[in-house]
C-alpha cells in the first residue's frame, strides 16, 4: 500500500495566512501550496521587481521539495499566476535556473488580484519521485506542436497519470487562430490536446480534470460545444473561471489537464456523480476517481436547484462545503483527505470570511492551498468557487 498523506510544514517560511500547510505528500506525489516572494517574517522580497519576486518564490518552493526529500528536478507542473502575464519572458531564465535540465508542465496566465498586496506572481507545483520502484517521470515533447515559449514541455507522465500543460488555440507557429471565434478557437484548443494525449497512450476518456481559463467567461457555453465533441460520453471534473490576461495574444482561453490510465492491476477511473447536487452547468462531472485520489471540480455556493446561498461570503462557503463534503463522501473521502484545494474568488479582500467556514470543515486537518482572485466567476453573484485534490492510499483498490 502506498504511504499516507501527511502534511508538512517549514519553520523557515512565512506562517500561513489562511487554514493550510505548505505541502502535502501523497505518496510519491507532493502538492505543493501557491508559493510568493515573502520572507519568513511575511515582509515582501522585491517590491515592483518580478524577477526578484521569483527568485524569491522558487526559494520558498525548494524548501518545500527539500522537506519532502526531492529537488526542482522532480516538479512534473509549474503553474504561474501573474499580475502581468506578458512579464513572462523576463522570469523565464529564473525557471531555467531552478529546473536546469529538467523540464516540468506549466500553465501561465494572468490573474485579477492577489491575496497580498505588493505580489507580481503566485507559483504552485506538483513534484513526482516515485519512492518504491515505480516508473521515473517521463517528458513528453510534440513535435507537431507549437514550440513552447518557456521553459516547460507539453506533458509528462508520472506512472498511470499525466499532467498537460495548458493549450490554447495555437497554430504551430506560435500564434492563436480564429480570433474572435471563441467556438473554433475551443475545437483547436482540443486538437492540441488530443496530441498530447495520444502522445502520451492516452485519450479523452483518461482525462480526470481540466480547468479553463476564459479572458470572457461568458464564452463558456460555445467552449461546451467543442467539450462535448471531443470528450463524447466521457466526462471529466472541471473548473471554469475568467482572468484577466493570457500569455498569447488573440487566445480567448487555456486549458490544463490530469489524465488518468490504470496499468495492469490498477483500478480503473471512474466518474462521480452526487444525487441532489446542482446539474452541471457544462460537460463534466462531479468528481473522478483514479486509482487513490479524487479530483473534485470546482465547486459553487449553490443548492440543489442551483439557487445562490445567499449574497455573503460566510453563507456561500458554508454551502461550498457542504457540496464538497457530499461530493467526497460519495467516493467515501472525506475532509482528512484533501491534498489541495484551489480558491478562486471574487474579493480576496473577504479570504478570512471564508478561512473562517474552512476551519470549521477541516478541523485539524490541513490542505495545501492556493488562493486568488479570479477576473469572473462563471454565475452572476458567486463570491466563490473551491476545487480539490483528495488522497487515500488504497482507495482504488484492485481491479475488478
Amino acid at each position: 500500500m502506498a504511504a499516507p498523506r501527511r502534511e508538512i510544514r517549514l519553520d523557515d517560511t512565512m506562517e500561513p495566512i489562511s487554514h493550510y500547510t505548505d505541502a502535502v505528500l501523497c505518496g510519491d506525489f507532493l502538492y505543493m501550496s501557491g508559493a510568493g516572494p515573502f520572507a519568513s517574517d511575511g515582509s515582501l522580497i522585491g517590491e515592483g521587481d518580478v524577477v526578484r519576486q521569483c527568485e524569491a518564490t522558487c526559494a520558498n518552493i525548494d524548501r518545500m521539495l527539500s522537506a519532502a526529500d526531492m529537488s526542482p528536478r522532480d516538479v512534473v507542473y509549474f503553474k504561474v499566476l501573474m499580475e502581468e502575464v506578458h512579464d513572462g519572458p523576463r522570469i523565464n531564465p529564473v525557471r531555467i535556473d531552478f529546473h536546469g535540465d529538467a523540464y516540468p508542465g506549466s500553465t501561465r496566465v494572468g490573474v485579477g488580484h492577489f491575496a497580498l498586496p505588493g505580489m507580481l506572481l503566485e507559483i504552485e507545483c506538483v513534484a513526482y519521485k516515485p519512492r518504491s520502484g515505480g516508473p521515473p517521470k517521463e517528458e513528453i515533447r510534440c513535435e507537431d506542436l507549437f514550440e513552447p515559449p518557456s521553459h516547460y514541455v507539453d506533458v509528462v507522465k508520472c506512472g498511470d497519470y499525466a499532467f498537460i500543460s495548458g493549450t490554447g488555440p495555437i497554430a504551430r507557429d506560435g500564434r492563436a487562430v480564429s480570433f474572435g471565434d471563441p467556438g473554433k478557437q475551443a475545437f483547436k484548443t482540443l486538437e492540441n490536446m488530443e496530441v498530447m494525449l495520444d502522445a502520451a497512450g492516452m485519450g479523452f476518456g483518461d482525462v480526470c480534470k481540466v480547468v479553463c481559463y476564459l479572458e470572457n467567461v461568458w464564452d463558456r457555453p460555445k467552449i461546451n460545444v467543442a467539450r462535448k465533441r471531443f470528450f463524447g460520453d466521457s466526462r471529466p471534473c472541471s473548473t471554469l473561471f475568467g482572468i484577466r490576461r493570457l500569455a498569447i495574444p488573440g487566445m480567448n482561453h487555456e486549458i490544463e489537464a490530469i489524465a488518468y490510465k490504470p496499468g495492469d492491476g490498477a483500478a480503473p477511473r471512474k466518474e462521480i456523480r452526487v444525487p441532489g447536487i446542482h446539474e452541471p452547468i457544462s460537460h463534466y462531472t462531479d468528481a473522478v476517481q483514479a486509482g487513490d485520489f479524487l479530483f473534485v471540480s470546482g465547486q459553487g455556493p449553490f443548492d440543489a436547484g442551483f439557487e445562490l446561498a445567499g449574497d455573503t461570503m460566510t453563507s456561500q462557503a458554508t454551502q461550498m462545503h457542504d457540496n464538497i463534503e457530499r461530493i467526497m463522501a460519495e467516493a467515501g473521502f472525506g475532509f482528512e483527505d484533501v491534498a489541495k484545494v484551489t480558491a478562486y474568488l471574487d474579493d480576496c479582500d473577504e479570504r478570512q470570511e471564508l478561512n473562517a467556514v474552512r476551519e470549521t470543515y477541516f478541523g485539524r486537518h490541513r490542505p495545501a492551498s492556493t488562493l486568488f482572485g479570479a477576473n469572473r466567476l462563471a454565475v452572476h453573484g458567486m463570491k466563490v468557487e473551491v476545487d480539490a485534490i483528495c488522497y487515500r492510499p488504497g482507495a482504488g483498490g484492485a481491479r475488478p
